[in-house]
């Protein structure tokens, strides 16, 4: 039975309960990549959900290295460890394998809400228009396979937000859950290769999201901040606001860039 569970809202995922501890999803074209290959952001996704349906606690955050790649269709199962499960919170690693060979591996932290004093947040989010009064962003022609919008596009709004390469960003139909988060922020490699001045993506080795407080809205702006390109690798970050402004998350993540001609 499909997992539709309201702590998570992750339905979307297709994640399945087959076993303790053990989790499996199958690799479809909409959580695919647009040349129909694993995309880095649904690991991330993945890891996230598998996080909070085991320890029902919500992630704090959540990182994934991808070590070999899979195929649209592919069958996955993840292994879910809670390696430290305290009063407060959880540690915890999840793997996820096609036909018993790893192809990523998770860490990531979930803790139970607690009310303190002190509540805080730093920088500023860039002044931009919202989201449906700015273009919806235009994939470069390498991203074609069929259709207007294969792969993860296909169920992403993505709106170019100014010169800065902020990015609106809005899963349609579905809820801004962290595992939303986790997978919109896979953007950020082709962010950093545009703020070259070139068009390109990049092949994920890792992907990691640190999460604020409970995503709120449909919408979010990934405010790009790229660090620097060199030896035919890209690195950069990123922090994820709410329409209200509020500070969602910081995604970071390292890739092989890939150029567009």
């Amino acid at each position: 039975m499909t997992v539709a569970d309201p702590h998570t809202g992750v339905e979307w995922l297709g994640l399945e309960r087959v076993g303790e501890s053990r989790w499996g999803f199958t690799l479809t074209d909409e959580l695919s990549r647009p040349d129909a290959r694993f995309y880095g952001g649904t690991g991330l996704a993945v890891v996230t959900a598998a996080i909070e349906l085991e320890t029902q606690r919500r992630a704090l955050w959540a990182t994934a290295q991808f070590v070999s790649s899979a195929a649209t269709g592919d069958r996955f199962e993840c292994q879910v460890e809670v390696l430290a499960a305290g009063r407060r919170s959880s540690q915890v690693r999840v793997t996820g394998r096609v036909d018993g060979r790893l192809v990523f591996s998770g860490l990531g932290a979930a803790g139970e809400a607690r009310t303190g004093p002190l509540e805080a947040q730093f920088g500023q989010m860039p002044v931009v228009p919202p989201p449906l009064e700015c273009p919806r962003w235009a994939p470069p022609r390498a991203f074609a396979r069929r259709g207007e919008r294969p792969g993860w596009l296909s169920i992403t709004d993505a709106r170019a937000a100014g010169e800065g390469g902020a990015m609106w960003m809005h899963l349609e139909g579905r809820p801004l859950t962290r595992a939303a988060l986790a997978f919109l922020s896979d953007t950020l490699p082709s962010a950093v290769v545009r703020a070259s001045g070139r068009d390109g993506a990049g092949t994920s080795l890792d992907n990691t999201v640190r999460f604020g407080p409970e995503p709120e809205g449909d919408w979010m702006l990934v405010d790009v901040d790229p660090h620097m390109i060199a030896s035919g690798y890209l690195h950069g970050a990123a922090r994820l606001w709410s329409e209200r402004g509020r500070l969602l998350g910081i995604a970071s993540q390292t890739a092989s860039v890939m150029l567009f001609e």
